[in-house]
């Protein structure tokens, strides 16, 4: 042990005695925990295990089409790859990596597509993981939520409001829902919010007064990645690119 002398102001250097003498220990033994944590820290960062708000949102954009409308495991993968990226076992689920240099980029399910959704979509585990078809029997997809109450859909919707009216096309309100910790995600013919990164469906978007016909419209496109996106509009007015929603067939 060497001998260190610190220069402290009079307040630091009491409130230090005061937390000191709390834990039952000396300044000393406070200063040289503390500080050993800070070392430790910077010399070994630790590598954050979720990746940037601002890059899922366009990896979103990116992909998500391809990977809402791949058929099986061999078409995401080609999807995938002519973007410069591919999926890899991560544990029980997938991760996303850059298919040039390897690198991991971040979880499928911070896409909003787990493994399990792909198990059950595909029918099929995805060739070469671990952990299979996560000893399920290929069961079809339901979200595991149940009804907002009254207040919890109020509360959501007092929070969400902002963001539905105000934004622009479906880039601007997927990124502005990502700030807030939700995403977006196909349900059957409709839209659903979903928890980020936990991947739990809340609520479809018309629950708080936001259908997606109505989005469709606003927009004058469907959401990227919706599997029923080409049925729901038509041009009504093509030179004025006026749109109007339509039902399939």
């Amino acid at each position: 042990m060497e001998t260190v002398t610190l220069k402290l102001p009079d307040k630091l250097l009491r409130d230090a005695a005061r937390v000191a003498s709390g834990q039952d220990v000396t300044i000393g033994h406070l200063v040289r925990v503390l500080l050993a944590k800070e070392v430790e820290r910077r010399l070994n960062p630790k590598t954050p295990n979720r990746a940037d708000e601002g890059l899922i949102a366009a990896l979103q954009a990116l992909l998500a089409r391809d990977m809402a409308e791949a058929d099986n495991w061999d078409d995401l993968s080609a999807r995938l790859e002519r973007h410069g990226y591919d999926l890899r076992p991560a544990g029980g689920g997938l991760a996303l990596h850059k298919s040039s240099c390897g690198t991991r980029v971040c979880k499928g399910s911070e896409l909003g597509f787990a493994y399990r959704t792909f198990v059950c979509r595909f029918r099929a585990a995805m060739p070469g993981h671990p952990h299979g078809t996560l000893g399920e029997d290929f069961p079809e997809y339901h979200p595991d939520s149940k009804p907002l109450t009254t207040t919890e859909k109020g509360r959501l919707q007092r929070a969400l409001d902002p963001v539905f009216k105000t934004a622009k096309d479906w880039d601007s309100l997927v990124r502005r829902l990502a700030r807030r910790k939700y995403a977006l995600r196909p349900q059957g013919r409709s839209l659903a919010i979903y928890t980020m990164p936990q991947g739990r469906h809340v609520c479809n978007t018309a629950t708080i007064g936001y259908c997606n016909r109505a989005l469709v419209k606003r927009f004058g496109a469907p959401m990227p990645g919706h599997p029923d996106g080409g049925d729901h509009i038509r041009s009504t007015v093509e030179d004025d690119q006026v749109f109007e929603v339509i039902e399939r067939g």
